[in-house]
């Protein structure tokens, strides 16, 4: 007989969030990029880096030619979440970067640090990518800014995705979700959810989705 466990609600909070922010690789990744698209030397963007966890995820785990890695490290007084996560000043911005560069340091040849805002750098970024993930800015504003600015800029049979989409413990993700949700509800794009990542799958000419 299997043993069933009982815990209380804070440590299973503990243990999802942990589940959550550091098991690599990513569902977006394994189930989004590496079952959908079918080429090599991927092109993409990572819309909020900071220690670079999952940007040396990617890069590990995709054939990747060249990533594009956007965050300002800038601590903005009016950023709340940011506040929460990074501190109440420069100084956790300025360690979390030097930990990025570190981390990515045997990449150097296939990664393009682009230190403004996601909003800002617009031009600094080509067309026809393969693949972004946006995990800036988590305010409803700002997030559907990154999905409408961005998904453009995404090829045919290419995709968009983001991590956390999840808010029954965690109320500061309401914004992704619903930022996520009426995108895809909008544009008419099926939404793939595996926990805690989302993707969309950028339709091709007749419909037909991934390559």
């Amino acid at each position: 007989m299997k043993r069933i466990i009982h815990a209380k609600e804070k440590d299973i909070i503990v243990l999802m969030s942990r589940i959550k922010h550091r098991m690599f690789p990513r569902a977006f990744e394994r189930l989004g990029v590496k079952e959908n698209i079918k080429r090599e030397e991927l092109i993409g963007v990572e819309i909020g880096v900071y220690k670079a966890e999952h940007a040396l995820s990617l890069l590990k785990y995709l054939d990747i030619k060249t990533l594009y890695l956007v965050d300002p490290y800038v601590h903005n007084k009016a950023h709340e979440e940011g506040k929460r996560h990074h501190g109440v000043d420069q100084l956790p911005l300025c360690v979390a970067e030097m930990i990025a560069r570190k981390r990515l340091k045997r990449f150097t040849d296939k990664i393009v640090f682009i230190r403004k805002l996601s909003s800002d750098c617009l031009d600094d970024i080509p067309n026809d990518l393969d693949f972004v993930y946006v995990d800036g800015n988590h305010h409803f504003r700002f997030f559907m800014a990154d999905i409408e600015n961005y998904f453009p800029k995404v090829r045919p049979g290419g995709i968009i995705g983001g991590h956390d989409f999840y808010n029954g413990f965690c109320r500061e993700h309401d914004d992704v979700v619903r930022a996520v949700s009426e995108f895809a509800v909008r544009r008419n794009l099926p939404l793939q959810v595996e926990l805690p990542d989302w993707w969309i799958i950028k339709k091709r000419q007749g419909g037909r989705q991934g390559v």
